[in-house]
């Protein structure tokens, strides 16, 4: 904003104040801005960014790039200055400033960017400005133009030279000085002792101002009374309007400096311009030149209250409108600031170039049409122009009168001139989406009477291509309207006849395919079976066959120009499919054109005569035609109808006729290029039933089509052999095809098709059978045993011939798998269902076959499982299919890691595997691929955190729960157990077949032909790993504390081998281990095995006991004893102690790995035992413990401390009398003992007995413990009596 004082302000969109500078100390008069613009061609410049602002007698000019930085740097002093309250220091702007003079009165200016002369116009301002022997430079000297309006001259042209004037930075410098004094000022106040005024009391310095550079007048347009107002630059610079105080509005070339058009009686006049691209034919010939472009000049004549458009440069006006007085013409000139070559494409286009601004606030925008710059009023293509918009107007008002709407229509399409727009015009009559297809056609038929009689008027020699080519489109889109019309007819006829079923639809469809009943009964027997198992997973709503007619005719296209003048008829005219039809409209189409016939029984015979006459390639029909039977699975096969297939026969046939004779029928030996595509989209598809029922709809039409087709081939060959070729091919006998040596090739190229047919016929059928496998699942509400199928999705697999030939060997095994892991079957269930005694072998691989029960609906499943092995006897071996179950599962697991059941059902299923070679491989892969990396991060964060980890800690580092990781560690255990145990040696290397019709098979190597081809493992670092795994697995069990699994128990050997290959052969420990580590491995042991026997309960016998009478009878004594044995049997069957003692025995197991004195783990699980009060365990366990002696010593320390707690629990008086009885020193030597660190003292005296005679058994006579346990001997039988 420009005030009177010279300032230069500008503001925000909320007017707050970004930038206020003093560039001139008198009033600013204009202030307009211009915004970069690329090069319009080769010769011209690029329009950079400028701010200029006019004065009386100077124009300062500020370059946009750094206006554009300085407003952004403002911006964000405004924002910082807002939030925090400090104020605003705006950086001085760098300008140039030129003093304009010789012209009096300036009231506008323009700038027109930096110009380039030619060399006459620089030899002609040469010789003007220097005379005779002025200097010429060889390159031109570019300069800004500048041209202002105003009075003496009326115009004047100014030229500022590049690099003639620096800019005006001395603001700056101002600023910085002023600055400094008064900071030295200050200083040599303060030393002097005296302070100057304060800052805020000086008056407010005025800036001080530049003076501006002069720029003289280099030419003018003089005339002394004229008095210019205003002045507008055209968008392209190189001409200017300007209005003038006697009424005129002069056209300025830029460039030449002259006036070439002067516009009378158009006072206080306002000026504007709009430039057009023009809009290229869709039909137009594609090229590299850039489109052409309009300009066109808009004059307001407020006075007159008219708006003008003028063409440029000398064209006539071509429109006029009837204004308001008191408007405002605006025409800014310009777009956004801060653009560049790059981001210029990018941005939107200014929403208008020239507009109108009426007193009531509407804002008119003015849009010029480019065709109004070609030729005028009279302009033919003009005229077209406007027709088109009228017949668009035409279209988009709705009629209630369809009869006068088609006239309306076919005048203004023959009104047209131009073909081009002519087609335009009929394309758009084509497109509306809601006109019917008989107006539409009555309109194609009209348009198209008329243009063939006019070409027949005219001379053949003269009439044009385009001409030709739009009769041509007429009699295509005819055409088609007439097909869409019989076949809209057709589908209302044939809804009615929809799901009739036939009462011997066998019988029917052997007579239409040329079967027997019993292939029909086969197909149809398995395709009813996979229909059975699909019924209810999808829900169909039959929709109407509806298709628009605009819809109808954009899948199709025409050429522009008819191929054949001589044949008018319209069977020859021939369309081809759009190529940029999506597969959901090419779908709609099919539906549209072959649903009904497929479904309905009676209009099949016309719709395959209206088919043979569309003109549509018997490609595309064929296509569209299985796009529809292989979508509509469903709907088309259903039980006892078979009159869909039939009806796909017949439509096969219809097809095939309408094809090109050779490419049906190819040479001897050579496959058929069409029924080589069927055979392709059957294979592809990835519905099996209604593929396998088009395969052998198709080979039987391929087997009565071909040789009709020969037939054809020899008439066009032989005219004299026409009979006798004519019945040699029309018999069916083989005999008589075998007499020539033309019919045995025919025969050849006959079996080779066939061949390829029955082919895929099988593949299909075995896809339909496999697919039913596939689908089948567990019912609702059926028993089951836990579902891991909520983790894996219950859909199931699509499968296809294509997808079986393309997946590998092993693509059927990997399909019934994920089947297996879906439906949750047992291993044991797949294995006993191949081989009667691989229940025998499970068991003895150590197999549990009967942990889970056989359920009635897991064995119907297994039943259907098991009429798959006749069809795929190799694909479906039961090593085959364990494997991959075994892989199935667990990459299921991989995917969740928290549910290790998963893991747990693939290593059964590992366990099934009976060839060692694959065992072994699986494992190895299983543990490479899956669980070393959990493994050894679980391993790592024990050495760390030195203890059992917690769950946060779990989670973190492994991705495992604290409760899955511990069952994760057992896998881990028993996993390479199996794989230690795999008898690689002295097993063979399995072989893997593949059945005949899958020999063409493709793809990936299978999971079981990689397993095979794994490496044998190290048996002793298997060995070490199963040692940390056990250790591992025994720390979160029992959540020690103090434990560190490899530092501890390992040495650095061990330690560095841990995690490799398990085929490598790294440096491990040898037998000569530090006796440290086997002293902690000893203390871990007992550690477990205290844990472990911690876990067992109080045992229930000895709950009910009476503790108060310590002398029992002999009959008591027996049935106390017979309830602890009772009590003993019980307690071998509960899951507790059986769990402990598995864990008891596998420490001993470990022991003897870890290389430590065994006898001693077992000696103190034997105490550990007696502890606890389990005698009858402790029993088996102490007849196994070899220093016999040491135990007796240990175990008489247990008994005095149990007849310690018997004295001291019993009532005082008979407790003394019970240690009178006592000799003094076992009275002393029972009350040292200390009964608080026995966990269950509480033990019947009769079990203490026993124990006290084991005890003597033990020791020997010489040893000094010997006579204690014979003096405990004999109190016992004190007490008891």
């Amino acid at each position: 904003m420009g005030f009177t004082s010279g300032y230069l302000r500008m503001y925000t969109e909320s007017g707050n104040l970004l930038l206020s500078q003093l560039l001139h100390e008198d009033p600013v008069l204009k202030v307009k801005c211009s915004t970069y613009q690329p090069r319009r061609h080769a010769g011209a410049a690029e329009q950079l960014e400028e701010l200029t602002i006019l004065y009386p007698n100077a124009l300062v000019t500020i370059d946009g790039f750094s206006l554009y930085q300085s407003l952004r740097a403002c911006r964000n002093q405004v924002a910082r200055a807002a939030a925090g309250g400090s104020d605003v220091q705006p950086p001085p702007l760098a300008y140039k400033k030129w003093g304009l003079g010789h012209q009096d009165n300036m009231v506008d200016h323009v700038s027109c960017g930096v110009v380039t002369p030619s060399l006459f116009d620089q030899l002609q301002t040469a010789s003007i400005l220097g005379g005779y022997g002025a200097t010429i430079t060889h390159n031109p000297p570019a300069a800004a133009r500048y041209i202002t309006s105003g009075t003496s001259p009326y115009v004047a042209f100014f030229f500022a030279v590049e690099g003639t004037a620096p800019p005006i930075i001395s603001e700056v410098a101002a600023a910085v000085a002023s600055k400094l004094k008064s900071a030295l000022i200050s200083g040599v106040g303060g030393w002097l002792g005296w302070k100057g005024k304060p800052q805020g009391e000086d008056p407010k310095q005025k800036p001080k101002v530049e003076p501006a550079t002069p720029l003289p007048l280099r030419f003018g347009l003089p005339d002394l009374r004229r008095h210019g107002d205003s002045i507008v630059l055209s968008p392209g610079r190189q001409l200017a309007a300007t209005t003038d105080s006697f009424g005129r509005v002069i056209l300025i070339d830029t460039d030449k400096g002259v006036a070439i058009r002067i516009w009378k009686g158009y006072r206080d006049a306002q000026c504007g311009w709009v430039q057009v691209t023009e809009d290229r034919d869709r039909d137009a010939m594609v090229t590299d030149t850039p489109p052409r472009e309009a300009l066109f000049l808009i004059i307001y004549a407020p006075r007159r209250g008219i708006l003008e458009v003028w063409a440029m440069q000398q064209g006539p006006r071509v429109a006029a409108f009837n204004v308001g007085k008191q408007c405002r013409l605006l025409c800014p000139g310009y777009t956004m600031m801060g653009l560049n070559s790059v981001t210029f494409y990018s941005n939107k286009p200014p929403t208008y170039q020239c507009c109108l601004v009426e007193p009531s606030g509407v804002l008119k925008i003015i849009n010029v049409p480019f065709h109004l710059i070609l030729s005028g009023a009279n302009s033919k293509r003009a005229r077209d122009l406007h027709l088109l918009k009228k017949l668009s107007t035409i279209l988009s008002i709705p009629s209630s009168q369809e009869g006068s709407l088609e006239k309306q229509l076919v005048d203004v399409i023959s009104d047209i001139r131009i073909v081009a727009l002519k087609r335009q015009g009929l394309e758009k009559v084509l497109s509306h989406k809601i006109l019917p297809a008989e107006p539409m056609q009555r309109v194609i038929r009209t348009v198209k009477n008329n243009i063939q009689l006019a070409l027949e008027k005219e001379d053949p020699d003269s009439i044009a291509p385009e001409s030709r080519g739009l009769l041509h489109f007429c009699r295509v889109q005819d055409q088609l309207l007439d097909m869409y019309i019989t076949v809209s007819q057709l589908n209302k006829q044939g809804i009615q006849a929809m799901g009739m079923a036939e009462n011997n639809p066998e019988q029917t469809l052997a007579a239409t395919l040329s079967l027997s009943v019993s292939e029909v009964l086969q197909y149809l027997s398995a395709v009813d079976d996979y229909m059975r198992e699909s019924a209810g997973t999808r829900v169909h709503f039959q929709d109407p066959i509806h298709m628009t007619p605009a819809a109808f005719l954009s899948c199709f296209v025409c050429p522009y120009h008819h191929v054949d003048d001589n044949a008018p008829t319209v069977s020859s005219l021939q369309v081809s499919m759009s190529s940029d039809i999506d597969e959901q409209l090419s779908l709609k189409l099919g539906t549209f054109l072959f649903k009904c016939g497929l479904t309905g029984g009676d209009s099949i015979g016309e719709l395959c005569s209206c088919l043979e006459v569309s003109g549509i390639p018997a490609a595309d029909l064929m296509s569209l035609l299985l796009r529809v039977w292989l979508n509509s699975e469903t709907e088309l096969i259903r039980p006892r109808d078979v009159s869909p297939v039939s009806n796909m026969h017949c439509l096969l046939a219809s097809i095939t006729r309408t094809a090109d004779a050779h490419a049906i029928h190819a040479e001897p030996n050579v496959v058929s290029p069409w029924w080589h595509r069927v055979r392709d989209i059957c294979t592809a598809a990835e519905a099996p039933a209604s593929a396998l029922m088009a395969s052998i709809a198709a080979r039987s039409v391929a087997a009565s089509v071909v040789p009709t087709n020969k037939t054809v081939n020899k008439e066009q060959e032989s005219q004299e052999d026409k009979d006798t070729d004519q019945e040699a091919l029309s018999l069916s006998s083989p005999s008589l095809s075998t007499t020539s040596t033309d019919t045995l090739e025919e025969w050849e190229a006959v079996a080779m098709d066939t061949e390829h047919w029955n082919l895929l016929v099988n593949q299909l059928e075995d896809v339909v059978v496999l697919s039913t496998l596939l689908r089948s699942k567990v019912r609702d509400g059926a028993d089951r045993p836990p579902s891991y199928a909520e983790t894996m999705g219950r859909e199931h697999k699509v499968v296809s011939v294509k997808g079986l030939l393309e997946g590998g060997s092993g693509a059927i095994a990997a399909l019934v798998a994920n089947w297996v892991a879906r439906t949750g079957i047992l291993p044991s269930m797949l294995s006993v269902s191949h081989h009667a005694e691989g229940e025998d072998e499970a068991m003895e691989m150590g197999a549990d076959v009967t942990a889970e029960p056989r359920l009635p609906e897991l064995e119907r499943l297994a039943d259907l499982y098991r009429s798959q092995l006749e069809r795929f006897p190799h694909s479906l071996d039961p090593e085959v299919l364990h494997a991959h179950c075994t892989w199935e599962y667990v990459v299921q697991w991989n995917k969740d890691p928290e549910v290790v059941a998963l893991l747990e059902r693939s290593i059964e299923h590992l366990k099934f595997v009976g060839n060692a070679y694959l065992q072994h491989g699986l494992g190895c892969m299983m543990w490479h691929t899956f669980m070393v990396k959990k493994f050894s991060a679980t391993a790592f964060l024990m050495e760390k955190v030195g203890k059992a980890p917690k769950d946060r800690l779990c989670r973190k580092d492994v991705g495992l729960s604290d409760a899955a990781l511990t069952n994760f560690l057992g896998q881990c255990n028993i996993l390479l157990q199996v794989i230690l145990e795999a008898e690689v040696e002295s097993s063979h290397v399995p072989v893997f077949d593949i059945e005949d019709l899958w020999q063409a098979t493709q793809g990936p190597t299978s999971i079981a032909e990689l397993a095979a081809e794994q490496r044998v493992s190290n048996y002793q670092l298997l060995q070490h790993h199963i040692k940390l795994s056990r250790i591992m697995h025994a720390v979160m069990v029992f959540s020690l504390k103090t434990v560190k699994p490899m530092s501890y128990y390992f040495d650095t050997k061990g330690k560095n081998a841990f995690f490799k290959d398990l085929h490598s052969y790294p440096l491990l420990p040898g037998s000569d281990i530090d006796i440290a580590i086997v002293s902690a491995r000893q203390q871990f042991l007992c550690r477990i095995v205290s844990a472990a026997v911690g876990t067992l309960p109080i045992p229930p016998a000895y709950l009910t006991k009476d503790n108060s009478s310590v002398s029992m009878e002999t009959d008591k004594e027996k049935e106390l004893l017979q309830s602890d044995l009772d009590a003993y049997q019980t307690l071998s069957d509960n899951k507790v102690v059986m769990e402990a003692c598995r864990w008891a025995d596998a420490m001993l197991a470990l022991g003897q790995r870890l290389e430590v004195d065994v006898d001693v783990v077992r000696r103190h699980y034997c105490n550990e035992l007696y502890s606890r009060g389990y005698d009858y365990l402790g029993q088996e366990v102490l007849n196994s413990v070899n220093e016999r002696c040491q135990l007796g010593c240990e175990l008489i320390l247990l008994v005095g401390k149990r007849l310690s707690h018997l004295l001291a629990t019993a009532e005082p008086r008979r407790s003394v009398q019970l240690l009178s009885r006592l000799p003094p020193t076992l009275s002393t030597w029972l009350k040292q003992q200390s009964p608080s660190d026995v966990p269950f003292p509480d033990v019947p005296l009769l079990q203490t007995a026993q124990l006290l005679s084991q005890v003597v058994s033990l020791l020997p006579e010489t040893h000094g413990q010997y006579s204690l346990a014979i003096q405990l001997v004999e109190s016992i039988d004190a007490m008891r009596g």
